[in-house]
């Protein structure tokens, strides 16, 4: 039987390469997409108790009306905090989509660039790098590029405009002495087969998300 598992999305901009991506390699997977982008206008704002409220309906609507055993949440802007509160609340576990490739990312060394399109995800990345580096006794040094350019751009259909302003800040970020490069949002999954060559690993939350619930759905079975 397949596994019935609901993502939570801020941004529409995340559903294409996820659902892309989990056909072609979760098969298995009974994917429910739940979007409200309002969400990100209480991020943006810095109201935290509004996004909460809403992130719990949603949550509580994937385990009540979708029966879903998990819910993934796609948004690099919500705490690892946040997601705790919410899972007591609905008791329904849930992933954060990019805690595995923070973990990926500090494995891979303390030097690491970041690209961000969504403002509000720079404070968030940047502790969840920073918590997930003190977890293994490390710290990190973060050069992250913000370009909110490129997520107006892709909201507003410019995908060209967004590829090439994300592939140059790469590009620029592949110069410098880093161990790895984080895409820290979901969205920008789609430049996984247009990458300039760089000498350090280029990670996406986007096959470190898979690995995340597969080990979630065995914790709970």
């Amino acid at each position: 039987m397949r596994r019935r598992v609901a993502f939570i999305h801020t941004s529409p901009a995340a559903i294409p390469p996820l659902a892309d991506f989990y056909q072609a390699n979760a098969p298995d997977l009974e994917i429910t997409n739940l979007l409200d982008d309002g969400l990100l206008r209480f991020f943006a704002r810095q109201e935290e108790v509004m996004a909460e409220t809403r992130l719990q309906d949603m949550v509580c609507t994937a385990r009540d009306a979708y029966s879903s055993e998990l819910a993934m949440v796609t948004c690099s802007a919500v705490s690892r905090a946040l997601i705790r509160r919410i899972a007591e609340a609905t008791d329904l576990p849930i992933v954060k989509i990019d805690d595995v490739l923070a973990q990926q990312a500090v494995e891979a060394g303390v030097r690491l660039g970041v690209v961000v399109t969504f403002p509000p995800t720079h404070a968030a990345i940047s502790r969840l790098l920073r918590e997930m580096a003190a977890e293994r006794d490390r710290t990190v040094e973060l050069t992250i590029r913000v370009l909110p350019e490129a997520y107006e751009a892709l909201l507003g259909g410019k995908t060209e405009r967004h590829d090439q302003l994300l592939l140059a800040a790469v590009e620029e970020l592949g110069r410098l002495p880093l161990d790895a490069i984080v895409l820290a949002q979901v969205s920008m999954a789609r430049l996984l087969n247009m990458l300039p060559p760089v000498p350090v690993p280029v990670l996406s939350s986007l096959p470190a998300s898979l690995t995340a619930i597969r080990a979630a759905l065995n914790s709970a079975s």
